[in-house]
C-alpha cells in the first residue's frame, strides 16, 4: 500500500512538495522537476523560496512563518495572483494549495503547485477583449452623440437633453433659455478660403462656445454653420446677457483667415404651473429662436434678438451690456 501512496505522490500531474516547519524542502515529485525545472535533489533540504521570485521572496518568507505557526489548509483558486521561479529565470504563473499535516509527530506542509499558463492566458485574452468591447462601445456612444467634427453634442442628443432639462424647468418651476447661433457670412469663407478653413472655424466657435457656455448649459451643433444653446435657471433678461457673452467670445477668435462674427435668436421657457409636453414646448422654443434669429441676421448680423422683443428691434436686436 505504501507503494501506492508514494507512486500517487509521484506520478500527480500536479507539482507536489513537502515542507518541514523550517521552511526547507524535504520531498519533490517529478512533476515538480519539469514545472521549476530543477532536479530534485537540487531542492532537497533547500528553503522553499528558491522557488518564489525574487521579488516576493523576503515577502513570502515571513507568511510561511506566519502560517507554520497558524496553519491551516488553502485550497486552489486564491484571488491573488501568483508566481512560481524556474530554475533559469522564467515566471510561470501558479495556482497553489496548502494542506498542513503530522508525519511521526512532525509537522509539515504538502504543497500542490499547479501551472495555469494556459488558463492565464486565456483570462488575460478575455480580459483584453472584455476592455477592447468597452472602449469601442465608448466610442460607438460618443460618435451617436456627437458631432464628428467639433465634438459638441449632435441634433440627436442634444433633441434628448435638452427635453430633459425642460422637464427639470417644470419640476422645479424654474426659467429656461433656448438660444440658436449662426455663423455670419460663412460662406464665404468656405468659397474664398475653402473648406479645410471653414472646418477650422467650426472647430474655433464650438470650442468658443463650449468654453464660454457655463459647466452645465447644453451645447450642440444642429448642422452646417448653425449651433444650438439650452441653460436652465436664465430669465429673459439674463439670457440675453449670455447670448452677448457668447458673441463677444466668437467676435474675439482669432488667428482666422477672416474676422468670425455670429448671430444669436434667444427664446425664454417661463414657469408654468399647469402639465405640459416637453417635446411640443421644445419645438416651440427652437421655432420662437429660430424667428429671433432671422431678424438678428436681417438687422444687420452680429448681433442678439430675443424672440420676445421682435417688435421693437431698436432695442433688441443689439450688442447689449452684460
Amino acid at each position: 500500500m505504501m507503494k501506492v501512496y508514494q507512486s500517487i505522490f509521484e506520478y500527480t500531474p500536479d507539482a507536489l512538495l513537502l515542507i518541514d516547519q523550517a521552511g526547507r524542502i524535504t520531498l519533490a515529485n517529478a512533476q515538480a522537476e519539469t514545472l521549476f525545472g530543477h532536479d530534485r535533489s537540487e531542492m532537497i533540504d533547500q528553503p522553499v523560496e528558491m522557488l518564489v521570485p525574487p521579488r516576493f521572496s523576503a515577502q513570502h518568507a515571513g507568511h510561511r512563518a506566519k502560517f507554520m505557526v497558524e496553519a491551516h489548509s488553502r485550497e486552489m483558486g486564491a484571488a491573488v495572483e501568483l508566481f512560481a521561479q524556474r530554475k533559469h529565470g522564467g515566471e510561470i504563473p501558479v495556482d497553489i494549495m496548502l494542506s498542513p499535516m503530522i508525519v511521526d509527530g512532525c509537522h509539515y506542509t504538502l504543497c500542490v503547485v499547479r501551472d495555469i499558463t494556459e488558463r492565464k492566458a486565456a483570462q488575460d485574452e478575455r480580459e483584453r477583449q472584455t476592455a477592447e468591447l468597452r472602449r469601442l462601445h465608448t466610442e460607438l456612444e460618443l460618435l451617436a452623440n456627437h458631432d464628428g467634427l467639433t465634438g459638441l453634442y449632435n441634433w440627436r442628443a442634444f433633441y434628448e437633453h435638452a427635453g430633459q432639462m425642460l422637464k427639470t424647468a417644470h419640476r422645479r418651476q424654474e426659467n429656461a433659455a433656448l438660444l440658436m447661433l449662426d455663423l455670419d457670412y460663412f460662406k464665404q469663407v468656405n468659397d474664398r478660403f475653402g473648406h479645410a478653413e471653414g472646418d477650422r472655424v467650426l472647430q474655433a466657435v464650438a470650442a468658443t462656445l463650449k468654453a464660454t457656455a457655463r459647466e452645465n448649459d447644453i451645447v450642440a451643433r444642429h448642422g452646417g454653420e448653425e449651433f444650438v444653446v439650452a441653460a436652465l435657471g436664465l430669465t429673459e433678461p439674463e439670457s440675453l446677457m449670455a447670448a452677448e457673452r457668447l458673441r463677444a467670445a466668437v467676435a474675439a477668435i482669432e488667428n482666422m483667415k477672416a474676422p468670425v462674427t455670429i448671430s444669436i435668436g434667444v427664446a425664454t421657457f417661463a414657469p408654468q404651473t399647469h402639465k405640459h409636453d416637453a417635446s411640443r414646448v421644445l419645438a416651440e422654443l427652437l421655432d420662437q429662436a429660430d424667428q429671433a434669429l432671422y431678424a438678428a441676421k436681417n438687422n444687420g448680423r452680429d448681433q442678439v434678438c430675443h424672440f420676445n422683443r421682435l417688435a421693437d428691434l431698436t432695442q433688441t436686436c443689439s450688442r447689449t451690456s452684460p
